[in-house]
Parts: structure tokens; sequence; C-alpha cells
């Protein structure tokens, strides 16, 4: 078959399937789009027995507690003691139930589905390098940093408008252990909300970030069109196009 059909054909089926075949790549259906609140938990607790006792731990606590703050700060430090171990970089949240790895976007994912679970009003914050959750509880609210264990349920005031106004003004520090893939070169400031939907997305956009760095645009270009179909962000849908440009242009030489 001449190489142009061939990469085309792949290119086909890359936008047509849900899929990655290769065993020793997390599938893409892994996570689905949650169509209400308990499905995507309920999926959890099938594929992970930490998950589950985890789960478990914490409809004791809400018995107790309720919609309180000390619920949530429950939610944030049982979640790390048992199930978030330690940070690296394009974690998925199958990856913290197998190995215990997380980053900020796969942890805020298993945080704000257990919140969502328990009925707390919350906020995906999306920041160009960055995602942290917000949680209105007791006629106030609190910031959650998935990426830090020891101080990352903020309550203070003063501590959540200096956290909130970096992110707000784009602040990017490598150094810390928060990270959110972006396409080379990128500029344009981020900070918006996004629901569950799309932050399943944000994890598949890491992914082909990731791919792409390490020199696989196939796979990058199957966990962009994955990562579309959840959320058709500007960035995602940009860097999807270079992919797809990218592998055409390797067609034709």
């Amino acid at each position: 078959m001449p190489k142009a059909l061939f990469i085309w054909g792949l290119l086909f089926f890359a936008t047509v399937s849900t899929t990655v075949s290769a065993k020793t790549y997390v599938l893409l259906t892994d996570f689905t789009k949650p169509t209400a609140s308990t499905s995507l938990l309920m999926s959890w607790r099938v594929d992970s027995e930490k998950f589950t006792k985890l789960y478990e731990q914490l409809s004791k606590d809400y018995n107790r507690l309720g919609k309180s703050k000390k619920m949530v700060k429950n939610i944030f430090y049982r979640t790390h003691q048992q199930l978030l171990q330690q940070y690296e970089p394009f974690s998925m949240a199958q990856d913290t139930f197998n190995s215990g790895n997380y980053d900020c976007v796969g942890g805020s994912l298993i945080l704000a589905g257990l919140l969502d679970y328990f009925g707390f009003d919350y906020e995906i914050k999306e920041t160009t390098y960055h995602v942290f959750l917000k949680v209105a509880v007791e006629n106030d609210f609190v910031v959650l940093e998935a990426t830090d264990p020891i101080e990352g349920f903020i309550q203070d005031k003063a501590a959540i408008k200096s956290f909130l106004n970096k992110y707000q003004n784009g602040f990017n520090d490598s150094s810390q252990r928060t990270f959110l893939a972006s396409n080379p070169g990128e500029q344009a400031l981020i900070y918006r909300s996004i629901d569950l939907q799309k932050l399943i997305g944000l994890q598949y956009f890491n992914q082909a970030i990731k791919h792409y760095n390490h020199d696989n645009e196939l796979l990058a270009y199957q966990f962009s069109v994955s990562a579309l179909k959840m959320y058709k962000a500007e960035r995602i849908e940009g860097f999807s196009d270079f992919l797809k440009q990218s592998l055409s242009l390797s067609a034709l030489r």
C-alpha cells in the first residue's frame, strides 16, 4: 500500500475511533462522557478497589457531616491519603488507581467527581497551565489545590485571594507541581470554569501533548480527537489540526 494511502487511512481511523489498540497505552474508552452525577463514580468503583474503600469511608463521613466545610476537607485529605500518592505529569485518573500517580488534571477530576456525587456546588477552574477547584460551602468558598497534599485545602480568605490573583494574571511556575499541557508557543491567557466532561477532555489533551513530545504524532492525534469529543476548546482544536496537517505532510514525503 502506498505510504500516503496508509497514513490517510490511519487518520480516518483516528477520527472515527475512540480507542487506541496498543496495549502499552491507556484505552481512550477508560473514561466515558458522564450522563448523570453518579455514573463517573460508579465506573471508578468498578475499576478500583482503593477508590471503593475511599468512597465507602466518605459516605460514612457524609452521614455525619453533611454538606459542610469539614466534609470537603475530608474529601480532600482522605483522597490524598488513600489515592493521590506521587505527583507525575501527564497522569490520567486511571494511573492514579493503578499506581498512585496524579497531576493537577487527574487529581482535580477525582476530587470533582466526589464533590459532584455528594452534591456540593463547585467550579472547576481551567487556567493556561493549571486546573484547580473552588467549592461553595457554608455561605463561603474554599479552594482545592490537588497538587499540594499538605496545604492544598485553602480556606483563609487572604490566602484564597492571593492564590486566585496569581492564576487570573497568568501565573506559571514550572518548578511547582502544577501542570496542564499547552501548545508550543501558546500565549493566550486562559481563566474559566469548565465541567466534568471538559476536564476529562483536558486529560486527553495532555496525553496528546505527551505523545507528540515523544515523537508519536499518530497517537497524539488520536488522543486529540478524543479530547475534542469531550471539549471543543480553541487550543485543543488548534493542536489537533496541527497534528492532522503534519501527518498529511508526512504522507506526501
